[in-house]
């Protein structure tokens, strides 16, 4: 995948989570995952068509998010998946990829995206049919990792 490609999620990443969480995030070497690939307790994915087709899955750990949750929720505690938090993170995730939508779109390059979808479980494992799976980890100040998971099919 091109790194004009990667770039975007980088940035956004960074402007959300800073802007959301008040944290700015130390991002990882991003590298390609071998498929099959399990996951984190809490995914999102989105659905990306454009330059980019595919999806994108988002995952965390649950004390992630719901840290994460809390601080979007204004400081309430937080210690359950229950529809509020589901929705705090489906909704950053969606920030984080309509600001990608609008980085690559600066740069004459077009993508759309899907609503989120948020799963729950352990060991969840993706087994996408084509294309090449691009992770992004990106490190948070608490120790706390969230990574960014990009499937491209073109």
């Amino acid at each position: 995948m091109k790194v004009e490609y990667i770039n975007p999620f980088i940035e956004a990443s960074r402007i959300v989570i800073n802007q959301i969480l008040g944290t700015e995030p130390t991002v990882g070497k991003p590298y390609i995952k071998t498929t099959p690939y399990t996951s984190e307790n809490v995914v999102t994915i989105i659905g990306v068509t454009g330059v980019i087709r595919g999806n994108v899955v988002v995952a965390f750990s649950r004390e992630t998010v719901f840290a994460i949750a809390s601080t979007m929720m204004g400081g309430m505690p937080v210690q359950e998946l229950d529809e509020m938090t589901k929705s705090a993170i489906a909704e950053l995730c969606n920030m984080i990829l309509g600001n990608t939508a609008t980085i690559l779109s600066k740069n004459n390059l077009s993508i759309d995206i899907t609503p989120p979808t948020v799963l729950t479980g352990d060991n969840l494992e993706f087994s996408p049919t084509k294309g090449v799976v691009i992770c992004i980890p990106l490190n948070l100040e608490n120790g706390a990792t969230i990574e960014i998971n990009i499937n491209n099919t073109n």
